[in-house]
Parts: C-alpha cells; structure tokens; sequence
C-alpha cells in the first residue's frame, strides 16, 4: 500500500511538472499579429518612407521661358520691271523733236512769223551733263530743218544747231529746261542763202499722255534773217518728242 502510495506520488508530481513546463513555454513563445495588422502597418512604414523620399529629394528648377517670338522677315518689294523702249513709228529708234513757233515781229496781216521745224535730238557724246553736275542724259543736242513763214514777207528754209539743257527740279508742276542754238537760212528772199540768227528759250515739260513723251512749252527770243527780211523777236513754242 505504501508502495502504491509512493508511486501515485511520482506520477502525480511528474505530471504536475510537465503542467508547468508547459505553462512557461506557452508564455515564453510570442503572440504572432494577425496577418491583415502586418500588411496595415507594412503600407504605412511604406508610405512614411515614400513621404521622405519625395520630402529629401531635390526640387527641379523651374523651366527657362519660351524664346521670345521671331519676327517675321517681310516679302521683299516687286521689282518694277522697265518696259522695253519703244523702237518707234517705224522702228528706227531716231528719238526727233517736232516744234511749231510763233515770233511775235509786228510785221504782216499776220504780226509775225511762223515756224514749223523738225530736229534730230542726239545724246551728250561729249559728257557735258556729268562735268555740269547732272544726270548723264540732261543735255541733248539738236539738228534741224524748219520753214519760216509771214513777218513782213518773210519765206525761208532755215538750218539750227542747237541744244537743250534739262533741270531735275519741278517748276509749277513741269520740269523745266533750257534750249537754245543757231540758225542760218539756206534759201530765202530772193532764192538766196540768208544770215545767221539765233535763238534761246526757257522751258517746261509735261506729260500729257499723249504716249510720246513729255511735251514742251516754251518762251524766248529768236532772229530769223533772209536775204532781205529779217523776223526777230519774242518766240512761243510747243515741242514734242517723237520717235521713229
């Protein structure tokens, strides 16, 4: 009975201490978190560090403005384009010079003379426009024939060598010019050659759309002598340009 007593004992203590081991494992392992809390608390490290990422990472700077707008290069102007000169009535290119002129005398039913002449106009061939200071084409010289008519009886045929000077300035809406030369008649009163006269004149030119060029009006002074008759003074004249 003792004996029975004695190993009831043991068992008894033997269980009461595995009881206790157990006890102390159970306390000593640790409590693991439910699943969800660890993925909970895992994002909000995540972010947190995220957060500092972005808050130590160095701001850019702001972009350089836009270049300022270019202007745009504006379309070069039209190139007038000069028409070709005309070659003439008929196409000879003889640039001519027709004057019709009344020389106020005081002699005839007419009181005074007539005159109708046609000049060839040629080009400064000695530069005199460039050594006055003009345009190259500012002086011309003239060639002519002309028939005189009235003042006193007067009949002749005279020659002119003369000349035109042209002004760049502008005059009561013209341009004006000088003109001037010599006559000497080749046949007059008397079928015979006369004397050597002259004349000089002051100008202005206009466009009367005439499509010959500029015409001329012009006032001076001119001598006509014949054998016999002699017509001088004051002269209008109307000149227009015309080519052939």
């Amino acid at each position: 009975m003792m004996r029975k007593l004695i190993t009831l004992l043991v068992v008894l203590g033997f269980f009461v201490g595995v009881v206790s081991s157990s006890e102390a494992a159970v306390k000593k392992a640790p409590v693991k978190k439910p699943l969800a809390k660890r993925v909970m608390v895992k994002k909000v490290v995540a972010k947190k560090v995220v957060k500092k990422a972005v808050l130590k990472a160095p701001v850019a700077p702001p972009p350089p403005p836009p270049p300022p707008p270019v202007a745009p290069i504006p379309p070069r102007p039209p190139v007038a384009v000069k028409a070709a000169p005309s070659a003439g009535l008929f196409g000879w290119g003889i640039n001519t010079l027709l004057t019709g002129s009344y020389i106020n005398t005081g002699k005839g039913s007419l009181s005074g003379t007539g005159l109708i002449r046609g000049d060839w106009v040629m080009d400064d061939m000695m530069g005199l426009g460039s050594k006055l200071g003009l345009a190259s084409d500012s002086v011309k010289y003239t060639l002519g024939l002309g028939v005189a008519y009235g003042g006193g009886g007067m009949k002749a045929i005279p020659l002119f060598l003369g000349g035109i000077i042209k002004s760049p300035a502008k005059l009561m809406g013209g341009s004006p010019y000088l003109s001037g030369g010599l006559n000497y008649v080749l046949y007059g009163n008397g079928r015979t050659t006369g004397k050597l006269g002259g004349e000089a004149n002051i100008g202005l030119l206009y466009d009367l759309g005439l499509g010959f060029g500029q015409t001329g009006f012009q006032l001076g002074w001119s001598t006509i002598s014949s054998n016999s008759v002699t017509s001088s003074g004051l002269q209008l004249s109307v000149c227009q340009p015309i080519t052939l």
